[in-house]
């Protein structure tokens, strides 16, 4: 026999090396003690009451003023990302609630075999007993954090429709007809940072020809409302807030609305939205 095969051969020799089984001691804590193992104890109803403040991705502050603010030029793009969330949201949901009810039921079947088994089979069953019900236990969290959260975006749904006013079962053609405001909006959004910056970007200025609007004309109007703003700033002591920028928004959405047309005919079509291709409610 080689050295090399005597040496891989010679596993109880090996064992003691890589292993800490043999060592009397290591299973045992080096630090804890019954005081300190009470005591750790004792706090877990205390984690258990707190964890369910912070069992989700996000807080309802985050996901309403950061999530949707995002995306946010008009409202039919923030019903859409809150309809986007519940889609992903109920998708999980939805895994998890199927694979916890077989888990419940193989929970069941284990407990009958503990019931009929021994020895050392009855203490591996009764083991994963208990780790499958510790897991039960467990998905309830993530399956209420989930519903919580379905929740709070109905509520952000249902606030957003009441105070934008979009019809009760709006369509798909009336998100259409809102898109050239999200998109003009997005547009100086998206110029004033790059002004900000000290630059022009290109895709910047692709977007805004893409919806008819000279580059040149829009990045004057942006600095002109920067100019203006540090004027207020500067020489009257005025600091001007957020609303500022949706009112400037609103200004520039009322003054391109149209100018999409002259890009559509430029390309050649007569419509952006074909309505017989959009989707209709069964009446």
């Amino acid at each position: 026999m080689s050295k090399e095969l005597a040496i891989i051969t010679n596993t109880g020799k090996l064992h003691k090396i890589i292993s800490r089984v043999g060592d009397i001691n290591a299973l045992a804590f080096r630090t804890l003690d019954e005081k300190s193992l009470t005591e750790i104890g004792d706090w877990m109803p205390e984690v258990n009451r707190a964890v369910a403040a912070f069992n989700k991705q996000n807080s309802q502050t985050t996901a309403s003023l950061m999530q949707l603010n995002m995306i946010d030029a008009g409202p039919y793009r923030a019903l859409r990302q809150i309809l986007a969330q519940v889609e992903k949201k109920r998708s999980a949901l939805k895994e998890v609630l199927y694979k916890l009810q077989l888990k419940k039921i193989n929970y069941q079947e284990l407990v009958e075999k503990v019931e009929k088994s021994e020895g050392l089979e009855k203490e591996k069953l009764i083991i994963k007993k208990n780790k499958m019900g510790s897991d039960i236990v467990d998905s309830q969290g993530h399956v209420e954090a989930a519903l919580k959260e379905l929740g709070a975006l109905k509520r952000r749904y249902e606030e957003i429709c009441k105070n934008k006013n979009i019809p009760e079962n709006w369509s798909e053609e009336d998100f259409e007809n809102g898109e050239i405001e999200h998109h003009i909006k997005s547009i100086f959004r998206n110029a004033i940072r790059d002004r900000m910056q000290g630059g022009h970007n290109m895709g910047t200025m692709e977007y805004m020809e893409q919806y008819g609007i000279n580059p040149i004309t829009a990045y004057a109007l942006v600095d002109q409302y920067i100019g203006e703003i540090r004027m207020l700033m500067q020489k009257e002591g005025k600091a001007p807030d957020i609303q500022s920028h949706y009112s400037f928004y609103e200004r520039m959405y009322n003054t391109f609305k149209n100018e999409y047309k002259k890009a559509m005919k430029n390309l050649g079509l007569d419509n952006i939205v074909h309505a017989d291709f959009l989707m209709k409610e069964n009446k």
